[in-house]
């Protein structure tokens, strides 16, 4: 009987202790924070333009689960409009983590990401990618300057 009463007290302490949850609202100033929202590789956000010679990027980063992320990818047409050319919506799951595979046109590729998620204002950012050709880069790296001189020597094999 001795134990009987025991376990029932810890049972009614476990059931009759107090309970304290607190959920604090979201502001404008910590959303980004909130978001957790970090892209990793692929794009360096924090940069206005960046070059490459790739064709393809693929954009990865971190993020708090349930985060709606937007990839728009736009180029500039014949009169300087941007023209849409590809569009990704991704949802991080729980692992926290998203990745994304983007296609380059030759010339600038406006880079737009967006992340949001219910009770959390919208985080954005944009970035310009300029690809390259690539007979720059195979010239560039088949040319050899000579110091002082004006001719640069071209190795071909």
């Amino acid at each position: 009987m001795k134990k009987f009463s025991i376990a029932f007290i810890v049972v009614m302490l476990f059931c009759f202790a107090p309970v304290l949850v607190y959920a604090g609202p979201l502001d404008a100033e910590t959303a980004e924070q909130e978001l957790g929202l970090s892209v990793t590789s692929g794009i360096d956000m924090s940069k206005e333009t960046q070059s490459t010679f790739d064709d393809t990027k693929i954009i990865a980063g971190v993020a708090n689960q349930g985060t709606a992320i937007e990839i728009n990818v736009s180029t500039k047409d014949a009169n300087g409009e941007l023209m849409e050319s590809a569009n990704f919506e991704i949802e991080v799951g729980a692992s926290g983590i998203f990745s994304q595979t983007v296609e380059l046109s030759l010339g600038e590729n406006v880079v737009s990401i967006t992340a949001s998620k219910e009770g959390c204002e919208t985080v954005s950012g944009e970035t310009i990618v300029k690809r390259r050709n690539i007979t720059i880069k195979n010239e560039l790296e088949n040319t050899v300057s000579i110091p002082g001189s004006t001719r640069n020597l071209s190795l071909t094999m």
